[in-house]
């Protein structure tokens, strides 16, 4: 907001001082363009906006408007300009709103299929998000891992309810299925846009992909394998190793430490695992990160 008004300053003070005789109505609609953007949220800060710029540009015009009205007309053209753009601004922002309570209430919906893996979802999330915490990435980027958590199973949606809650060891058949999931998932939101741009695709797609390369459903290796997905990977396995499932008991924190361990470097990204489990070990209860 601060810059703003810098700018805006500099434009009266071009106007006025350097280039008195010119015409800059052009610097004008590019406060306008600007204004609408930096204050898309509060129309009076819009109303106060088109008022000074409306009247600055009377005041230093290099002519003079033949008639008041005319610079009314000019101001109401102002804020129509500006409020077109908010309104756009508000749109885009309430329509990826929508989206995204959607698709997590369709996540939700997953995990109440089973009471088993009812929080899976959630805790992945905040186990990854830790991750990416500890690995020093951009809060941005932390809050896509955690979006990308939330998102990573919602595959299984489309997966048979008596295939999920099977009590007993899949077959061949059965396990093929599974693997399908993140495919499925990926074809159920590949043409939502906000998804395209932040890496949730690559965390639903790719996150049983193994370091190794020996992964579904590309088989991808090492840095092919997305940054978000191998954080993923993680943090998926560890949760599902200390959570209670349909067909076992959890395991206590050190068994699933040591299998975290012992899968580095062919399961894991070896760099992420020992960032994890350094995070792990500094931790008193490492249940307290699922509640930050």
């Amino acid at each position: 907001m601060i810059l703003y008004f810098v700018f805006l300053i500099g434009t009266v003070w071009v106007d006025g001082y350097v280039y008195p005789d010119k015409d800059l109505l052009g610097l004008y609609l590019i406060n306008i363009i600007v204004a609408g953007i930096v204050f898309w949220r509060t129309i009076v800060l819009q109303i106060v906006i088109v008022g000074l710029l409306t009247w600055f540009y009377y005041m230093y015009a290099p002519f003079r408007f033949p008639h008041a009205n005319v610079i009314v007309f000019q101001g109401l053209t102002h804020f129509l300009a500006i409020l077109s753009i908010s309104s756009a601004i508000k749109y885009y922002k309430r329509e990826k709103e929508n989206t995204l309570n959607l698709t997590l209430t369709l996540a939700k919906s997953l995990d109440a299929r089973d009471k088993y893996t009812a929080l899976h979802s959630e805790n992945v999330a905040r186990y990854a998000q830790h991750i990416a915490i500890q690995m020093g990435l951009p809060t941005r980027i932390c809050g896509q891992i955690h979006l990308g958590g939330l998102l990573h199973d919602i595959g299984k949606i489309g997966i048979p309810e008596s295939v999920l809650m099977k009590p007993t060891r899949l077959t061949e058949e059965e396990y093929d299925l599974i693997k399908q999931h993140p495919v499925i998932g990926y074809e159920m939101v590949k043409h939502i846009t906000f998804f395209k741009k932040n890496g949730v695709l690559d965390a639903i797609l790719f996150h049983h992909e193994r370091f190794d390369g020996k992964g579904y459903p590309h088989g991808l290796r090492g840095k092919e394998i997305p940054l978000i997905a191998r954080i993923l990977a993680i943090a998926d396995s560890f949760d599902a190793m200390t959570s209670n499932r349909v067909y076992r008991d959890k395991s206590n924190l050190t068994h699933a430490i040591n299998q975290i361990r012992k899968n580095k470097g062919t399961q894991f990204d070896p760099e992420i695992v020992d960032i994890f489990l350094k995070s792990i070990e500094e931790e008193e209860d490492v249940k307290s990160i699922l509640s930050r």
